[in-house]
């Protein structure tokens, strides 16, 4: 993460043009699976990524991504030959070592599987990619986020085993471990509170998924939702573990079409705009890591507005550009 004294002295050779309170609290969840052609998930270059990346630094210097990309079709194959989830923190590392300084941040991602293979290749694989990315630039991955939203009353042993069986192994690399969950309430009382209470006896972080509430028409109070729910997982995360970093992992607003907390009226771009203006004041004035979902739009998640939550989207025919949903700007 960067101080502000760094971000200040880029800012006077114009590698960045943001505040620098703003963009170090200010994060972005990053899938690079933009194009609508089907195209192979494991077909974006390392090149590809970079140019993604370099966009996101426009507004964001800290990506959290969701998975190695292990599948049954690769998990027999090197580590960097999975789905192109795998050279994310890569790409950001040769970003890093060409503007000789930590410019963008990396959580890495490991997906849930319940092929116990998979799982394991999941995990190792985020170790070798970390290690490798933290060799070309140190400091570029600084933690690894065991699987996404996977904690409930199945599977919670599941990531409490994962991130106590690899702490001792990830802290020994400077890197930390948490998970990312949607059930942060469930600290204070329902069917999942004691395994979160040994989830965050365990773990260096939590991130939590935390979205406005259903028909919401108004970012302020959306944001002011977003916050009382923090400040009350927070608190009582730390009732158990006070040296605990409690993060917002997802929150975001889709720009069109149907979600699960909001009508089709309600999400347009003039709400994703403001919204995501308000969290990143709310990030800024309260020294909170947020991580806005997300980066691009995503076109294979189908018709509904689950595609839609990108800040930036791919050309519409798939030209190699992208376009600002807020203003039409094009980063070619």
């Amino acid at each position: 993460m960067l101080k502000c004294w760094q971000a200040l002295l880029l800012l006077l050779f114009g590698i960045i043009s943001t505040q620098c309170q703003n963009i170090n609290y200010f994060g972005v969840a990053f899938s690079p699976y933009v194009r609508s052609d089907n195209a192979a998930w494991s077909s974006y270059t390392v090149e590809d990524l970079k140019k993604m990346l370099r966009i996101l630094l426009t507004k964001h210097n800290a990506v959290a991504t969701y998975s190695m990309g292990v599948d049954g079709w690769t998990l027999s194959k090197p580590w960097d030959q999975a789905n192109s989830n795998c050279i994310i923190a890569r790409a950001a590392s040769q970003i890093n070592k060409e503007r000789q300084s930590v410019v963008l941040s990396v959580a890495q991602g490991i997906f849930q599987s319940d092929n116990p293979a998979i799982q394991a290749a999941e995990i190792n694989n985020a170790f070798l990619a970390a290690q490798e990315a933290n060799q070309i630039w140190r400091g570029t991955v600084w933690g690894l986020v065991f699987t996404n939203e996977y904690v409930n009353q199945q599977n919670g042993q599941k990531v409490l085993d994962m991130i106590r069986s690899n702490k001792n192994r990830a802290n020994s690399m400077g890197l930390r471990v948490g998970t990312r969950i949607q059930i942060c309430g469930e600290i204070w009382n329902g069917p999942n509170q004691q395994i979160l209470i040994q989830i965050a006896q365990a773990s260096d972080y939590i991130m939590c998924n935390l979205y406005p509430a259903h028909n919401s028409d108004n970012a302020d109070r959306a944001v002011k939702g977003i916050s009382d729910a923090y400040y009350s997982a927070r608190d009582g995360f730390w009732r158990h573990n006070p040296k605990l970093e409690v993060m917002i992992g997802e929150t975001g607003w889709a720009s069109e079409g149907q979600t699960f907390f909001n009508p089709p009226r309600l999400n347009t771009i003039q709400n994703l705009n403001n919204f995501w203006n308000a969290m990143r004041n709310w990030a800024s004035s309260n020294r909170v890591k947020v991580y806005m979902f997300e980066g691009f739009d995503e076109p294979f998640k189908g018709p509904s507005g689950e595609k839609s939550f990108g800040w930036w989207k791919r050309a519409p025919d798939n030209s190699n550009y992208y376009i600002e949903k807020t203003t039409g700007r094009r980063f070619d």
